[in-house]
């Protein structure tokens, strides 16, 4: 466990709320995409669309490439 945050250049509170923030935002994502599956009622907010989650996960890589470069 702790050679993964040494290997990462995080503190176990960094990986916590990165990893988590991460996962909350996806499962969010996956809720509202289910939800709209069932109930095509209504189009996906902007804020949760495929296109804002893939600028999302380039955000968050950009961010795990500059802390690795940084270890």
């Amino acid at each position: 466990m702790f050679k993964h945050l040494k290997d990462n250049n995080e503190t176990y509170l960094s990986h916590l709320m990165f990893a988590g923030k991460i996962g909350l935002s996806l499962l969010l994502r996956g809720a509202v995409f289910v939800l709209h599956g069932l109930l095509p009622l209504w189009d996906i907010p902007a804020r949760l669309n495929l296109e804002n989650l893939r600028d999302k996960a380039d955000k968050w890589n950009k961010h795990t490439e500059q802390r690795l470069k940084e270890g």
